[in-house]
């Protein structure tokens, strides 16, 4: 399963962006139809490097409504690997596919104005905080119901219903 509620915390290099970043820059699929072109130019609408220069552990700040627009998934950031993702606020429909697919995401209001660009950020979830080390400042972030830490403890909807189902089957084998 996947990690992103535990007690592990999550710590990277901040990649800066501001409010209202778009699906379609995100997955830009209508131009790049696989995995492989996707990961070259994802997020390259709003900071034309980022594909090449991303790395692995590599945390995404950005401001209010992440993630607008069409329905579509944000599998390719943590293809490109973004360790997490944490914004102000993020649209409805986008959190949810992230949760469905457990990429590790988080609201935590103010979080733009507590890290700048390549400074490092530390997420830690089981506190409920996000923090940066070198300047001290650190704000909440909201915590998810029971329900959504299971289904990124099991590592996404598909995982988290087979799941269910054996403990369904089990019951009934055992009834």
């Amino acid at each position: 399963g996947s990690d992103v509620c535990s007690s592990d915390l999550i710590r990277g290099r901040v990649w800066k962006f501001g409010d209202s970043i778009e699906t379609d820059a995100i997955n830009p699929y209508y131009r790049y139809p696989t995995m492989a072109e996707l990961k070259q130019h994802t997020m390259e609408v709003y900071r034309p490097e980022f594909p090449r220069e991303v790395q692995a552990g590599d945390v995404m700040v950005a401001g209010r409504n992440f993630g607008c627009g069409s329905s579509r998934p944000g599998l390719v950031l943590r293809e490109v690997g973004i360790a997490a993702i944490v914004a102000e606020s993020v649209a409805r429909l986008f959190l949810r596919n992230s949760i469905g697919r457990a990429i590790p995401i988080f609201v935590a209001p103010g979080v733009s104005g507590i890290v700048e660009d390549g400074e490092t950020l530390e997420i830690d979830y089981s506190s409920g905080r996000v923090h940066n080390p070198a300047s001290g400042k650190a704000v909440a972030l909201r915590k998810y119901p029971p329900l959504i830490e299971r289904i990124f403890e099991c590592g996404g909807m598909p995982e988290f219903a087979y799941q269910r189902h054996q403990l369904e089957v089990a019951r009934k084998n055992h009834g």
